[in-house]
């Protein structure tokens, strides 16, 4: 089978234009789902799924409720939009109902359209009513991801990338009373709090602290804020949370479940804040926020909420479900929590190959960090559905480690036929690749893409861990006595170059930034290492690192690295083509030169500060002449190559100055010590001021080595008469080589030519025959142990 044949075919669908298209930020699992009924959920190919995410909580009263669509038909053809600059018939039924279940004093609301958005305003509300800045939220606690709401967001990862955000919002421990005792200033307008924190791991609030909670924030004048996005609608066995500690918030936020699937975001604003007398006109507001199309969608859904009476199913599903969790016999597991249908179970170990398993059974659920499994139902799931999904987990969590996980091939494989089984495994690999380049990583950014790797690569069975640089480090894992030995290092690199190209599949091809250099190349070496995980003839590690910087002058990834292994081979992720090695790079040297002159009228004699300059590059370039007849021959890999990267000149009346920058690919013969003693020797002539950095040395490996010999064999056993290459460039090569010693090539799918172009892609017939290449090479060699070999602490 051609391998662009059915793995091709199988991006031709919807799910292939939605990647296209949209913005990448998203973890979108591999199901393309069209449609809903209840607690069901049915993807393109018909498969049925148990649905225990709801929509992140959304799909409290189920899917394909036909009393919804009626609402929204009706009041669609009556009026959409309708802002709240003028009243509304349909706006007023629903805030006279939502004070019908709000707790005593909530009594006033402002409509918006989404949780993140109901934080956002009850924030900004707390500090107008208080006059002060200060919020306090806790640790583990999720808000949204909009400025306000996301400052009031603990994980780091979600806030880092956007520091800095809202001040005087600070984070302290939950359920710990003295701690946010602590915390409190003359400053604190409000304490922001979850009942139970659903993305943060299925903590719930003692009740106890809680009551104590209310009582300090009234001594000290604090608004409680009480975030009820995801808990809201019936989901913990009550309307609201609130009602399980007798609480009397001062804001409350609703969203999630509130008008059946629909935007829609409440919030519920308390005596204090009203009495405030500042809320006035024009101090917050939203276009959208109360329209009638959504208003009559939520009026439906309170009704459907009550006449089912969905939060009492709740709280009795929800204590069934708990009973037959916490009875669950696994060393997997760490604890369970819950209340009413928002269930975690905590592992002792990531989750992500357990919900991969699990999908694969035919259950769709949440994690909760990055070891809770969280289910969270429709309420209207029946009893017999939830213990399928109950039986599922137990299935999944029982057997010690999950599908997904236990051999080498995608989860998605493991019942299929041999040649559905490597369809299967192709379309994994096409998919890392694509999902690789559509997560941007320019050079000194590449935090998000090492991130969703170390959450992605588990389900291969890969160990993840981001190191104190941002390097990604992935390893196959191996038997005690083997990982002690010196190991197989794959050495690629995130980081790109500036220039977005639209990731797109055309003719067998993807185009994208990166895709060449370098995120072909070690998309290849992780398919490679995860190809061989659960074999047990390995005899040494097999670690891949996903560098940090390579593009830049720091090669900081690299340079972390270099000391803490010592590798018995290593493959740097360069393309070479998948028929070719690259055994050795030309050297870097940068220089950047300013000239400073007193200004001179422009028809004098004096030479300027730009004409100093010029002559000091074109010294420079008869230098490289001169010495290129004497030592480069004529192999471009031998020659002295300096290039004039800048040149700019200006001046304020009183001097002028001139700066250039000069590029040096050095080659092994030509000492860089010496050149530099040359250059600063002309610049003091010229009254330049010279500055060195990003230097490196050549590097070249000989073809006699054991990882050449391996590369050999697998490409004639494949039936490809390898090539080798060296290269004008730079890589991470010319870093680790000098350390690591001759036992290194640079290897990767791809047309070098291609680096850093508009056009920069890659054929996927390629990328395949390099994954291939490379799973031969590494199983070659990691069977290997020679002869007295010592083990190495690593």
């Amino acid at each position: 089978m051609s391998i662009l044949s059915e793995p091709a075919a199988a991006f031709e669908t919807l799910m292939d234009l939605e990647r296209l298209h949209t913005s990448g930020v998203y973890n979108k699992r591999p199901v393309e789902i069209v449609r809903g009924e209840g607690a069901l959920l049915w993807d393109a190919r018909g498969r049925c799924y148990i649905d225990c995410a709801a929509g992140h909580g959304v799909a409290n009263i189920g899917h394909g409720r036909a009393e919804i669509a009626a609402a929204l038909a009706a009041q669609a053809q009556r009026l959409i939009t309708c802002p709240e600059s003028v009243y509304n018939d349909v706006r007023a039924r629903l805030l006279e109902r939502l004070a019908q279940l709000m707790p005593s004093g909530l009594q006033r609301f402002f409509l918006c359209n989404s949780g993140a958005e109901a934080v956002e305003g009850a924030i900004k509300f707390a500090r107008l009513a208080t006059g002060r800045p200060g919020i306090i939220a806790t640790l583990r606690g999720f808000h949204g991801r909009t400025f306000g709401a996301l400052s009031a967001t603990w994980e780091r990862s979600y806030r880092e990338p956007f520091a800095p955000l809202v001040p005087e919002i600070r984070h302290v421990r939950y359920n710990d009373l003295a701690a946010l005792e602590r915390a409190i200033d003359d400053q604190t307008a409000a304490v922001l709090i979850e009942l139970v924190q659903g993305e943060g791991g299925v903590h719930v609030a003692d009740a106890t602290y809680v009551r104590e909670l209310a009582r300090l924030c009234q001594e000290r004048g604090i608004l409680l804020i009480v975030d009820e996005v995801q808990t809201g609608c019936g989901r913990t066995g009550r309307f609201l949370a609130c009602e399980h500690y007798g609480l009397q918030p001062d804001l409350l936020c609703l969203a999630k479940g509130i008008a059946g699937g629909l935007p829609m975001g409440v919030v519920a604003l308390g005596e204090r804040v009203i009495a405030s007398g500042r809320l006035t006109p024009g101090t917050h507001g939203s276009t959208f926020g109360g329209n009638p199309l959504v208003c009559a969608a939520a009026l439906e859904t309170l009704d459907i909420i009550e006449r089912e009476e969905l939060a009492e199913r709740a709280a009795r599903l929800g204590q069934h479900a708990l009973e037959r969790l916490r009875a669950l016999q696994s060393p997997l597991i760490r604890e369970v929590r819950g209340l009413g249908l928002l269930l975690g179970v905590e592992l002792r170990t990531r989750v992500q190959p357990y919900l991969e398993a699990l999908l694969e059974r035919g259950v769709l659920a949440l994690p909760a960090g990055p070891n809770v499994i969280r289910l969270l139902p429709p309420l209207v799931i029946s009893e017999e559905q939830l213990d399928q999904a109950l039986d599922c987990l137990a299935e999944v969590l029982q057997a010690g480690q999950p599908a997904a996980t236990a051999e080498p091939r995608p989860a998605h494989a493991q019942t299929a036929s041999a040649g559905e089984g490597a369809a299967a495994e192709q379309a994994a690999e096409i998919e890392l690749l694509y999902r690789m380049v559509s997560i941007p990583s320019l050079s000194g950014q590449e935090r998000v893409l090492a991130t969703w790797l170390a959450e992605y690569l588990p389900r291969l069975g890969l160990q993840t861990a981001i190191d104190e640089v941002g390097n990604l480090i992935a390893t196959v894992p191996v038997a005690a006595e083997a990982a002690r030995r010196a190991p197989l290092v794959l050495l690629g690199h995130m980081d790109t170059v500036p220039g977005a190209i639209p990731v797109a599949f055309r003719e067998g091809r993807l185009y994208g930034r990166g895709a060449v250099d370098a995120k072909g190349p070690l998309a290849a070496f992780l398919a490679a290492a995860a190809r061989l995980v659960g074999r047990r003839h390995l005899q040494r590690p097999i670690v891949v690192i996903g560098a940090v910087e390579e593009e830049a002058a720091t090669s900081r990834g690299a340079r972390a690295v270099v000391e803490r292994y010592r590798p018995y081979a290593c493959m740097i992720g360069e393309p070479s083509g998948s028929r070719a090695v690259t055994l050795g790079y030309k050297g870097r040297l940068l220089v950047d030169g300013r000239v400073v002159r007193p200004c001179g009228h422009s028809a004098g004699p004096r030479q300027t500060a730009a004409e100093a300059a010029a002559a000091f590059w074109e010294r420079v370039r008869q230098h490289a002449e001169e010495w290129n007849r004497l030592h480069g021959g004529s192999s471009p890999f031998a020659s002295l190559q300096p290039v004039l990267r800048s040149i700019e000149s200006e001046q304020d009346g009183l001097h002028e100055w001139a700066t250039l920058r000069i590029g040096y690919r050095l080659p092994l013969a030509c000492s860089a010590q010496a050149l530099r003693e040359e250059l600063q020797h002309w610049a003091e002539e010229s009254d330049l001021a010279l500055e060195f950095s990003g230097e490196e040395a050549a590097f070249q490996a000989p073809r006699t080595t054991r990882l050449v010999r391996a590369f050999v064999q697998a490409m004639r056993a494949m039936g490809i008469q390898p090539a080798f290459k060296v290269k004008t460039g730079t890589s991470d090569m010319n870093v680790v080589g000098p350390a690591w010693g001759p036992e290194i090539v640079a290897y990767g799918p791809g047309d070098a030519r291609l680096d850093h172009t508009p056009g920069e892609h890659l054929a996927v017939e390629e990328y395949m025959e390099a994954i291939a290449i490379l799973e031969r090479v590494l199983t070659s060699l990691a069977q290997e142990v020679a002869g007295g070999e010592e083990d190495e602490e690593r």
